[in-house]
């Protein structure tokens, strides 16, 4: 095999970004069920396979009648188009991933796609090739999927789904039309060993330009939906279900699932406003009917996208709603509504909240996201989290690098400017052969793109035709406190390929190439 810049796209869809934020508050509830119990639980399989087209089966773990019951609430929303797909066998229940790379934390992975593909050029066909591996199509629920709340349960159920929705339609996300609607972009990528009119590989970076990515379930950090066109398809299935400003916030993404994905079903009704002006006629209806609960859900589902100007306006109105006295549970409760906002201004509402006894810290706490956008989360976790989607490009025959920071939008949040620092160097060595540093502030959605001749310190002359180290990592410092704190470093081998065409002089189609499995006879 081919030494591959980068491993290939091995996808193993919803390992999501929260790695190991925070342990859960609250534990698995326990069930009592009086009579037959085996008959209460093979009742419930059958009537899931009767409704929906698919067997629950048994593997490393069996079901139980809770689990059942909240799989089938799932799966109740869900469009036509995603069920009783044929020659499908089911979906099996694990404890936790077992197919993840070495090293990776599987714990808190609530859920599998599989089969796997990865994404190649054959130089002898010409031909650009998503290749599906030779695995049954399933999806794999682990124990982790049953400890969440109902809402983030639903939400990763139907994001798997449309993945796997997306693989007998032969990839809509890597279609023509989505990956201009989702703006990302094809770049090659070479073998470490290769030779000009080898096979390559390639993939689809998304524009750190473009403020709006698919909206992310509250478990998920802004970056999700940028690592991939399947992950932001994914993201936007889920969020049309879910996410009642998707149409406001991502139209040619609503329009697309509609007509394309969803069978014409919609949700939610149209009203005929703008984004900005839905969010804040639903947060004056709430906040008139002392509705704290339902300023908390406008507030978590604004906080789903990258939307600044209207986060900005959000915590305007909460801070205008503190004024009057004193009201604890009020207080409490947009308090926590703040903790979805990346703002700033949203850090200073609870600050000033906590500081004048209005609301305790431990209260905030107890809820995730605010634990998440905590000091001692950041500290301890964030700040240390190495950068991910490391790419090596040439663009204009001028060396680029492109990577997600997930922890970037938490940095921004708490007031800290984000440097990167770099250095390459020979495989095999420790002396410098080029370094620089890029400077971020204020709140990003957490995809750079580096210039690394503008930002190299001196000339940079990189070789060609020989394997390099790209270290790369994050300093976070902030302006007032004095804090310095530090990412673990992430390194790359790449090579730099002579005459090689990092970007492809078109939008090319893809073939999708299915194993020889009854399952995909159909598509192939």
């Amino acid at each position: 095999m081919r030494k591959w810049v980068v491993i290939s796209w091995v996808l193993i869809f919803s390992i999501l970004e929260t790695g190991t934020l925070l342990s859960e508050e609250s534990k698995r509830p326990f069930y009592e069920h009086p009579g037959d119990y085996r008959q209460l639980i093979e009742q419930g399989k059958e009537d899931f396979k009767s409704r929906f087209g698919y067997e629950l089966l048994d593997m490393e773990m069996g079901w139980k009648p809770d689990e059942i019951k909240e799989l089938t609430l799932a799966f109740s929303r869900l469009p036509e188009t995603f069920l009783h797909i044929p020659d499908v066998k089911g979906f099996y229940h694990f404890s936790k991933l077992r197919a993840a790379p070495e090293g990776m934390q599987v714990d808190d992975v609530p859920a599998a796609t599989f089969p796997s593909f990865r994404t190649v050029y054959r130089s002898s066909h010409l031909t650009y090739q998503i290749e599906v591996d030779d695995q049954e199509p399933r999806i794999e629920f682990f124990n982790a999927l049953f400890y969440e709340d109902r809402e983030v349960l639903q939400n990763i159920v139907q994001h798997e789904m449309a993945h796997f929705f997306d693989i007998f339609q032969g990839y809509l996300s890597f279609s023509p039309e989505w990956l201009k609607i989702s703006d990302f972009n094809l770049i090659h990528l070479p073998a470490l060993d290769g030779r000009p009119g080898d096979d390559y590989l390639f993939t689809a970076l998304n524009n750190p330009d473009v403020d709006h990515y698919a909206p992310v379930s509250s478990r998920q950090l802004p970056t999700y939906s940028r690592q991939n066109p399947q992950e932001d398809f994914a993201n936007s299935a889920a969020a049309y279900i879910n996410y009642p400003y998707f149409r406001y916030s991502h139209p040619e993404r609503y329009l697309f699932l509609k007509n394309k994905v969803f069978g014409g079903k919609e949700y939610y009704p149209e009203t005929g406003m703008s984004y900005r002006d839905q969010v804040m006629a639903d947060l004056e209806k709430v906040l008139t009917n002392r509705d704290w609960d339902g300023v908390i859900r406008i507030a978590r589902d604004v906080g789903r996208d990258y939307s600044p100007e209207i986060e900005s306006e959000l915590v305007d109105r909460l801070e205008k709603s503190l004024e009057t006295s004193p009201d604890s549970v009020r207080d409490t409760q947009l308090g926590i509504a703040s903790c979805y906002l990346y703002n700033p201004k949203a850090l200073k509402v609870r600050r000033n909240l906590i500081r004048k006894k209005r609301v305790l810290l431990q209260s905030l706490l107890e809820t995730r996201r605010c634990g998440i956008m905590s000091r001692r989360s950041f500290e301890r976790e964030f700040s240390q989290w190495p950068i991910r989607n490391i790419y090596f490009f040439k663009d204009k025959d001028r060396s680029q690098i492109q990577f997600l920071d997930p922890a970037l939008p938490v940095a921004g949040a708490r007031g800290f400017e984000t440097r990167y620092i770099w250095r390459i160097y020979y495989e095999g060595s420790n002396v410098h052969m080029a370094e620089g540093s890029y400077l971020v502030k204020g709140v990003k959605p957490g995809s750079i793109k580096i210039d690394l001749e503008k930002s190299a310190v001196g000339v940079l002359n990189l070789p060609t035709g020989k394997p390099l180290i790209l270290e790369l990592g994050a300093q976070r410092v902030h302006p007032q406190e004095f804090s310095r704190l530090n990412s673990k470093m992430a390194k790359v081998r790449f090579l730099i390929q002579q005459g090689f065409n990092y970007i492809p002089p078109h939008s090319p189609r893809i073939q999708v190439k299915y194993p020889d499995r009854p399952e995909f006879n159909a598509l192939k």
